[in-house]
């Protein structure tokens, strides 16, 4: 029974020589290397470094077969460095159980490993799809499995009957690989937390000083735009030549068009613009689309409307506001396209929500830009500003609404627009 502490002792400095590697690379080598694949590599390798350690002191219970915490940095590697990291150091752990010999091989190196491998095969993929709890629950799961297993396995394959002494080392044995797992999980999850709040914060900060730098460009524009109107209209009243009445009427025009486009941004990013009223989505939806229909026309694009809404759905929001988000996404979808292309738009009305679905088969959005969406001076285009969809996030989100995105590189992009209905806003 003395010989308990020791063991616990071997196995407090098997949890330390799992801990430390993760630390490491979460406070030094995440922060150090920002490329995803580079990442990936030194997850693996510090996770590789953790079995061997654990399997070079383990505590043996009897010839052959030895306890240590092998699979707690498999199963995490499984977990949050996908298949092929877990495949990698399966293959490290069958290796080197091979090196060390005994026959707890076959058991607590091949089988073992093999059942695990199955195991994340299925899950994996599906894992993604599950609620918050079952995420959290399946590798306890999964652990508890492992060592039930194992225990079995060590106890029936060779007619081996455990000592009280054996039992109590099973005990505790079982004890230190849960806490240790809970523990590795916590430090994964409260590091990736910790990470995604500073990114969100230098994000914010980006974006608010973008924000006003744009809304400062701004208003020194519209000052010049107003002068260059007055001169035209000056001009105007000298006698002119029928083509240049037709230039001065179409410069004119174009001057208006982006004085009105200035003082509209100015309105929400300086957040004046407040006023918010009940108004029929529906509508408002059907007198874009009819807009539109023209301009889609034009780039030879159909433009196809669904709706099973009812006619009378309202929305709380400004209508003029509104139809600029909408519009916009209408017409990038247009100009996403190829000629003989297609804009699928599709209204549907939830309980709560009314949500419109606005799909093209254009050459969709490239995912480095697609993570950008909504943030001023990101964009898909090759000359955009990225403006008009930060103003539609804007609008939407001022309305209570948001936006969900998915896209694929030369096969479409999909925009979701929820905004809640006038009747189901509390007052």
């Amino acid at each position: 029974m003395l010989i308990i502490p020791t063991y616990i002792g071997l196995w407090l400095l098997q949890i330390i020589c799992i801990l430390f590697p993760i630390v490491i690379y979460h406070s030094y080598f995440r922060k150090r290397f920002i490329h995803k694949n580079v990442q990936m590599k030194i997850f693996t390798v510090l996770n590789g470094l953790s079995i061997i350690i654990c399997m070079t002191f383990p505590v043996s219970i009897n010839e052959g077969y030895l306890l240590d915490f092998r699979f707690i940095p498999l199963i995490i590697a499984f977990i949050y460095g996908g298949y092929k990291v877990g495949l990698s150091l399966s293959i490290l752990l069958i290796g080197y159980r091979f090196v060390l010999g005994g026959t707890g091989f076959y058991l607590g190196g091949l089988w073992m490993t093999v059942i695990l491998l199955i195991a994340f095969w299925f899950i994996l993929p599906r894992a993604e799809k599950w609620g918050i709890k079952w995420r959290a629950m399946y590798p306890l799961i999964i652990l508890t499995i492992s060592l039930v297993i194992f225990a079995l396995g060590t106890q029936f394959l060779d007619d081996y009957t455990f000592s009280l002494a054996e039992i109590q080392l099973w005990f505790w044995f079982s004890i230190l690989n849960f806490l240790t797992f809970w523990v590795l999980v916590h430090l994964h999850n409260s590091f990736k937390e910790m990470e995604e709040i500073s990114e969100k914060v230098i994000q914010f900060e980006k974006n608010h000083t973008i924000n006003h730098l744009l809304v400062y460009i701004s208003q020194q524009m519209l000052s010049p735009l107003k002068s260059a109107n007055c001169f035209l209209e000056l001009m105007e009243q000298e006698p002119l030549t029928k083509h240049q009445s037709l230039q001065l009427i179409q410069a004119k025009s174009e001057l208006i068009q982006a004085e009105r486009c200035l003082e509209h941004y100015l309105m929400f990013m300086d957040d004046k613009w407040k006023e918010q009223k009940d108004m029929s989505f529906v509508k408002e939806l059907l007198n874009v689309v009819q807009l539109m229909k023209s301009y889609a026309q034009i780039q030879q694009v159909e433009l196809i409307y669904t709706s099973t809404a009812e006619e009378d759905v309202s929305i709380k929001g400004d209508p003029s506001m509104l139809r600029f988000a909408l519009l916009n996404i209408i017409k990038n979808g247009i100009e996403a396209c190829s000629p003989n292309g297609r804009v699928n738009i599709y209204l549907h009305e939830m309980l709560k929500d009314v949500y419109i679905v606005i799909e093209d088969n254009g050459i969709g959005i490239p995912k480095q830009v697609l993570y950008q969406l909504g943030k001023p001076l990101s964009s898909g285009k090759v000359n955009g500003t990225g403006l008009g969809l930060a103003s539609t996030y804007k609008i939407t989100e001022s309305m209570g609404g948001r936006i969900e995105v998915e896209s694929v590189e030369n096969n479409g992009t999909v925009f979701s627009l929820y905004f809640p209905k006038w009747s189901s806003i509390e007052v």
